[in-house]
């Protein structure tokens, strides 16, 4: 009964998948390192005048737009803004690496120092500086 209900599903048909296939995470994992730093990138690239409507709202106005996109890019701001704090913290030669290695700065400006070793350093100390932050910290829990 149940073979013909079926119809084609019924016999060789059914097949299993591969155990090897099932038992992979499809989870992608986020680093948090990388995702403070877009968010820093678009705060340095955004343009110094904000002349979009949402800023220029009075204050006195009634019931303010809620835009869920409008939202989230404000909050990547405001972590890019706290980011910009932390990298301006760092010694010159680190902060300069940072700003290479995300494109900002193109040109590496100290020639007795190898750009690679001064990067790692510059992320360590970034990255210990983002995990005891208040707005970054999140990101690593």
């Amino acid at each position: 009964m149940t073979t013909a209900s079926l119809g084609f599903f019924a016999g060789s048909n059914l097949r299993r998948a591969p155990k090897a296939a099932v038992s992979q995470s499809t989870v992608r994992t986020v680093d948090p390192y990388a995702e403070c730093m877009a968010c820093w990138v678009d705060y340095m690239r955004m343009p110094n005048l904000d002349l979009t409507p949402r800023s220029m709202k009075l204050v006195g106005d009634a019931l303010p737009d809620v835009d869920v996109h409008d939202a989230q890019y404000i909050a990547d701001l405001r972590m890019g803004e706290s980011v910009n704090a932390m990298v301006d913290s760092l010694v010159m030669q680190h902060r300069w690496a940072i700003y290479k290695s995300q494109g900002i700065a193109s040109a590496w400006r100290f020639p007795n120092a190898r750009y690679e070793d001064v990067l790692l350093e510059a992320r360590d100390e970034l990255e210990k500086k983002l995990r005891t932050n208040v707005a970054t910290r999140l990101y690593w829990a």
